[in-house]
């Protein structure tokens, strides 16, 4: 159950880390209004959807309580958010244009997830040959049993045919990780 929830968790928090973008927006519109941010988050966690609704209402009661705003939204969710706390608290001790700031926060995640997006259609045949790599030995010996069962019968009870078997596993699997970590996309 433990697992369940934390898996829960994590999903809440990666659905959160796609709306960030929104957040800021409506964060940014909220002072140039002439709020202050923790009115601001407060404020913006009633106009948002779910998941970062929640998100932001639990940030909002954590300023309430005496959290400094960019450690409150820091925990939004997911290394964008971390960053986004990181910037507010440097720009909340050294000044300047916070509204300006989200903004640009914003529209910096928006192009980074058009980049993921593109990453992730150039390596999509590079994905589809992993996944066919690892899925041809074992497709060669349900073929091979039902072409001629006393091939397989020979190679399963000899101990070369285990060696080959293993020597196969072993080369598959050792394809299939490293064309994966060469089509990987960085999330």
């Amino acid at each position: 159950m433990r697992l369940l929830s934390g898996w829960r968790a994590r999903r809440g928090a990666m659905q959160a880390g796609k709306q960030l973008h929104l957040a800021l927006s409506e964060l940014a519109a909220h002072l140039r209004a002439g709020r202050t941010l923790s009115q601001a988050v407060a404020d913006v966690a009633c106009d948002m959807p779910d998941p970062i609704r929640g998100a932001l209402a639990a940030a909002a009661d954590a300023i309430a309580l005496g959290t400094p705003p960019g450690g409150a939204v820091a925990r939004l969710g997911g290394d964008d958010a971390a960053l986004v706390g990181a910037a507010i608290a440097v720009q909340m001790r050294a000044g300047g244009d916070l509204a300006a700031l989200l903004d640009d926060l914003a529209d910096a995640l928006v192009e980074r997830a058009a980049q993921r997006r593109m990453a992730a259609v150039a390596t999509a045949q590079a994905r589809a040959t992993a996944r066919m790599v690892a899925w041809m030995p074992p497709a060669a010996l349900g073929a091979l049993w039902l072409l001629d069962r006393a091939a397989v019968g020979v190679l399963l009870t000899s101990p070369l045919g285990w060696c080959a078997i293993l020597v196969s596993a072993g080369l598959t699997a050792a394809g299939f990780l490293l064309i994966r970590r060469i089509a990987r996309v960085v999330r």
